[in-house]
């Protein structure tokens, strides 16, 4: 049967461009003799079309969009994204496992690892601090980056298990010919922050392919938390009893410290009614890191034959990040000193405080490292209706290597107390700068230097077959086969030491030695019926294969599924579209989750039990601090028993071209997790513990006054989750004789955000909490005419009710709506070149802060508001 020239128009034009072949791709078809092929979009499906919107929900942005944007990074575009509707991870200082020097994003307010992210249609490696489980968006050079797509469903039954919220396709430049360079920098209010950014292009194309390459370096600076958060109190009051100046806790609870040194030592203040010496550690502390990354990305395709074409993209990333946090609280173990010892100063055993302060912060280097290698073949086969194929393979490696300096081995410092040689308390009264240097070389003596490392590999195989399975004047078939192998190792490791439990300051422990398999068929069908109505139909058939050293012995785990969807779209007009999809999702634990040792952490949570039911809160104002910042030992760690996670996503919706110029869409979207994996947070367990009484509850383990010592909580098959809102997007275009201007919006509306922790946990509605904001959208106006461009962009967030009422609290306040502004002035001059001038928060609009009436620690989440104040931002480009 010979093939149509509609067909063979969309074959061709599909072949002409590699990226469309990767599943989420537009192209432009020649003319034809019967048919003119104008725009080709695959989105949410591995199928061809035609149509432009198909139905599942996208939202483009495009290189253009980016660049009146007046962000940074591909990390900060993503976050301002209305669906990205709780903020994003954004790398801070004093998170472990290499989470402080990534970035991710988290669509429809769910954990990052339900997002799958790829580039030109494949799988980006995994983060170490995720198991492998999510992408690192902040190390995607802007340079490469032509337009990123997002599906906003659910779309396991297509791209696999990782789908679940939604899929972000980050599609780069390609065909390009000559050499561009660009630089870009910033300079924000905030002390801090400052960013320049470099990079070069350089193209080939012949009448056989084109090659093309791409460097970019990047280098911004620290910001300080003592900067950011001080607000009106110039000490910026964030304090800790684990004091540079030595607390020591007597057995009646009653706390001692040195009163003449207190206040006089850096960073150190008296604290309340002279109870405890107070360490303020903000001060000292880095909120963001400082960043260099330099990336290189190389895109080539060759015309084998007529109808085969080699196709292929090397990329590789390197950063550094240099994080910080104060000087090392003496906290795993907390050292004793005893009755007799001869700088005792109370002649009795005292149970001490203390940090590290004198041998300076616990400073953290960061390196990642990712490798990215992918080739494949495309051709087509004239037979039958005509067959498009290709066979690809793929390389992914993602490494990560932490040095953590100035941690305090625990046991060395109770051994140098024992000894009777240090005068800690500085009973003997020396002088304040010989008392330090006793101190620095009582500590030196102590340091450790921790030692993190990771590596996420991922070889994959895959090939695709698809083809025009039938077509007459009523009805069209179109269908596509596919299979995947994949195969994974991902290995986390600390040094022995760190993972004992006998060190203070790091985080140490939760290493894993596992492997994965993965193994996946898939099958899509599109009917085109009469009455302008679509259907595609996906089933998906995963098994995964893990298996894991666990510490004690090796055990394994197989998962497998069968995940269907189906989606109509109808054209009741040609400007009308109206289109419904419903999908099955599962999500298989991670390698971390089931197969992570033991790990501590230190949890923030307010006791109470002991401060408020008991009546002890006026007893010890650091512990009771009412607003939960006191740090709480905590063990995780994985479950090999875990089971997958199941959910299934509905969306509805319309889109309207309302005129040539003007389009509109609305949304509807569901999402329900059922058998969701999560650790029980401290916080429910303290809740627990109140209705079981203290000392009753198996998971915490509390010391002799009755306050927390140690708290345990392993990943478990506990939870479910609930989220459904709206989606609202316009877009207009008006050409008049000052200039051409473009409108675009959109806005998120949350509808609920159910999440229950435990089966027999209450529900609760997140929706509208703060962190939580129900809605959240952007505004976009740009005009440009002749050589000369401006843009003026609005991004809001909605208002957030204290959650005062659900907790059971009374210090939280809330939170009021936040507008930002971003503008920009452009000229493009007759040298093939442009220069942009722009600023970011124009208004300087300050983040609000989640107590009332204090400044407490980390008072707004950084992922979901602007710190830095307004940023100054100069690009320049030049083509040759």
């Amino acid at each position: 049967m010979k093939t149509t020239s509609l067909y063979n128009a969309v074959r061709s034009a599909l072949l002409a461009t590699p990226l469309a072949l990767t599943g989420l791709s537009a192209a432009h078809a020649a003319e034809t003799e019967e048919a003119k092929v104008e725009r080709i979009e695959v989105t949410g499906s591995r199928i061809k079309q035609i149509d432009m919107e198909t139905s599942s929900p996208v939202t483009v942005i495009t290189a253009a969009d980016i660049q009146l944007s007046g962000e940074a990074t591909v990390a900060d575009v993503l976050n301002n994204t209305s669906v990205n509707s709780f903020g994003s991870w954004r790398g801070m200082s004093g998170y472990g496992s290499g989470a402080s020097a990534t970035s991710s994003v988290q669509m429809r307010g769910l954990e990052s690892y339900y997002t799958l992210v790829l580039l030109d249609g494949r799988r980006m490696p995994g983060t170490s601090s995720s198991a492998g489980a999510s992408a690192d968006t902040s190390r995607i050079p802007m340079a490469i980056v032509e337009r990123i797509e997002i599906l906003r469903e659910g779309a396991s039954a297509v791209y696999g298990s990782d789908a679940v919220a939604g899929v972000i396709n980050i599609i780069t430049k390609k065909d390009f010919d000559g050499v561009a360079l660009s630089y870009d920098t910033e300079r924000p209010s905030e002390e801090g922050g400052d960013s320049n950014r470099f990079s070069v292009t350089s193209g080939f194309t012949s009448n056989k392919g084109n090659l093309m390459l791409t460097f970019e370096h990047y280098k911004t600076d620290a910001v300080m938390d003592r900067d950011i958060w001080a607000m009106d109190d110039a000490t910026y009051g964030d304090y800790s009893g684990f004091s540079s100046v030595p607390n020591g806790v007597r057995p009646n609870g009653s706390w001692y410290f040195n009163d003449e040194m207190c206040g006089t030592v850096e960073n150190t203040v008296v604290l309340g009614d002279g109870a405890q010496c107070g360490y303020n550690h903000g001060m000292v502390t880095k909120l963001f890191g400082d960043v260099e990354q330099n990336s290189l990305l190389s895109n080539f395709n060759y015309a084998l034959t007529d109808d085969i074409q080699f196709r292929g993209r090397a990329s590789a990333s390197f950063a550094k990040t240099d994080s910080r946090y104060a000087g090392t609280p003496v906290s795993t173990n907390y050292p004793v000193m005893a009755a007799d010892n001869p700088f005792n100063p109370v002649g009795e055993a005292l149970s001490l405080r203390m940090r590290s302060a004198q041998i300076g912060a616990r400073d953290t280097r960061t390196e990642i490292s990712n490798i990215d290698f992918f080739g494949g073949l495309v051709g087509f086969v004239d037979v039958a209706n005509g067959i498009d194929w290709e066979v690809n393979a793929q390389l992914s490696r993602s490494k990560t290597n932490s040095f953590n300096f100035n941690l305090v081995n625990d046991d060395i410092v109770q051994t140098l107390i024992d000894s009777g040689e240090y005068d800690i308390f500085n009973t003997s009264g020396m002088s304040i700068s010989d008392w330090d240097a006793m101190m620095a070389g009582f500590y030196g003596k102590a340091a450790h230097t921790g030692l993190y490392s990771a590596e996420y590999e991922s070889e994959q195989i895959d090939a695709v077959v698809s083809t025009l399975l039938f077509e007459n004047q009523l009805v069209t078939i179109a269908g596509v086969v596919g299979a995947e192998f994949e195969t994974v190792d991902f290995t986390q490791q600390s040094d022995p030491q760190s993972a004992s439990g006998r060190v203070s300051g790091g985080s140490g422990g939760d290493d894993v030695f596992a492997t994965r398999d993965r193994t996946s068929m898939y099958a899509e069908l599109q009917f085109a019926l009469p009455g302008n109505i679509d259907i595609n139909t996906a089933l998906r058939y995963d098994e995964y294969d893990q298996s894991g050293d666990v510490g004690a012995n090796f055990v394994s785990g197989k998962f497998d599924n069968v995940a269907p969807q189906v989606g109509v779209a109808w054209r009741p007009l040609d400007s009308l579209l109206v289109r419904a999809s419903w999908g099955e999702s599962f999500r298989a634990p991670n390698m971390g989750e089931m197969f992570s040792t033991q790990a501590l952490s230190f949890e923030k949570a307010y006791d109470t039990l002991w401060c408020d039911t008991q009546g002890n809160a006026g007893a010890d104002a650091v512990y009771c601090n009412p607003n939960g910042s006191q740090q709480h030992r905590t063990w995780f760690g994985g479950n090999p028993d875990l089971k997958p996670e199941d959910g299934e996503s509905l969306t509805l919706g319309a889109v309207w071209n309302i005129t040539d110029d003007w389009s509109a869409e609305v949304s509807y979207y569901k999402v329900k997790l059922d058998n969701k994996i999560g650790s029980i947070s401290v916080a429910r367990l303290l809740s627990e513990e109140q209705d079981l009484g203290a000392g009753n509850h198996p998971a915490i383990i509390r010391d002799d006054s009755g306050k927390i010592e140690t708290i345990y909580s392993f990943d478990q098959n506990i939870a479910g989750l609930t989220t459904s809102g709206y989606d609202f997007k316009t877009a207009y275009k008006l050409a008049t004789n000052y200039g051409d201007f473009t409108f675009k919006g959109e806005l998120t509306y949350v509808k609920d955000y159910v999440s229950q922790s435990a089966p027999d946990a209450e529900a609760i509605d997140y929706a509208g909490l703060q962190d939580y904001p129900d809605l959240r959208g952007n505004l976009g106006v740009s005009w440009s005419q002749n050589k000369w461009g401006a843009a003026w962009t609005t991004y809001y967030i909605g208002d957030q009710a204290s959650g005062n009422d659900v907790w059971g609290t009374n210090y939280l306040a809330d939170i009021p709506g936040y507008v930002k502004h971003n503008v920009q002035l452009s000229y493009s001059h007759d040298y093939n070149g442009s220069i942009t001038l722009g600023l970011n928060n124009a208004f300087d609009k300050k983040s609000p802060t989640w107590y009332d009436g204090f400044v407490g620690y980390r008072d707004v989440y950084t992922g979901l508001y602007d710190v830095l104040g307004r940023t100054v931002f100069l690009r320049i480009e030049q083509k040759f």
